[in-house]
């Protein structure tokens, strides 16, 4: 079987970089359409954008054979532009664009790129070809920033997206959340390769943390100091839980098929 990391000279694939710009387009649009409005917040209409170029980018980087990172960073780019001008011509939201054309500008083709390094690490294009035998390879950071990665999209996805569905019903707001925490584990657990629990359970912790420095800091809403201890608690709980499901089912598939050979 060949390996994909052993291609770094390969020309960019300009098929990815369309199909990066259609699912962006897609994936983004429909994402502000959906929480304009229930959040009249500038900064949760901009903070749900951007997470939407890292979906992009992770789909781009998943789903393309090889590695194609910077065909997600080009289609980051054109997007940018894209919505920089739509922003810009319309009132859409607030009517706030400069605010979110100025995070576009800054951001949203490292963003891309950064869900498509995510993308690739659970499709395993960056992977050593002999790493998934290395069960004691230590504590992996590289799989805590995946997962943290991970981790914020779907949280904002089951938050910010999901919300409106319920009502801003906060019992099935939470149970959402939670659950959330929970598949995070459970995909890193079962793509990443050797052992990989306590590297997502971590994420789930910071996860927590950035997200109250966004609610804190950028929406102005605060937090009391027991319930951000309760929310680290429950996502690393949760996370390491999902990352332990993950592992049981990869092991699992595994055993099933060395025993089909």
């Amino acid at each position: 079987m060949s390996n994909d990391t052993a291609k770094p000279s390969m020309p960019t694939q300009w098929k990815w970089v369309l199909i990066g710009v259609v699912a962006g387009i897609v994936i983004i649009g429909a994402s502000f359409l959906i929480v304009v409005p229930t959040f009249h917040s500038t900064a949760i209409q901009a903070l749900v954008v951007l997470v939407g170029f890292v979906v992009t980018g992770a789909v781009v980087g998943y789903f393309s054979p090889g590695v194609t990172i910077r065909e997600a960073f080009f289609a980051g780019l054109v997007l940018m532009f894209i919505f920089a001008i739509v922003f810009g011509a319309t009132s859409a939201g607030l009517g706030q664009s400069k605010q979110m054309i100025f995070l576009l500008l800054v951001f949203s083709g490292l963003l891309a790129q950064a869900g498509a390094w995510m993308g690739e690490k659970l499709q395993g294009t960056l992977e050593d070809k002999d790493e998934p035998t290395k069960k004691d390879a230590g504590f992996q950071w590289k799989w805590v920033l995946a997962g943290l990665a991970l981790g914020l999209a779907l949280n904002i996805f089951f938050v910010f997206l999901l919300a409106p569905l319920f009502n801003i019903n906060l019992n099935l707001v939470h149970v959402a959340f939670s659950f959330s925490f929970v598949l995070t584990g459970f995909i890193v657990g079962y793509k990443s390769p050797g052992v990989t629990i306590k590297e997502p359970a971590l994420a789930g912790g910071i996860a927590v943390i950035v997200e109250w420095l966004f609610v804190q800091y950028g929406i102005s809403l605060r937090v009391p100091a027991g319930y951000i201890a309760f929310g680290v608690v429950e996502g690393f709980l949760l996370t390491l839980f999902g990352a332990w499901l993950g592992e049981r089912y990869q092991l699992a598939k595994r055993t099933k098929e060395t025993e089909v050979k």
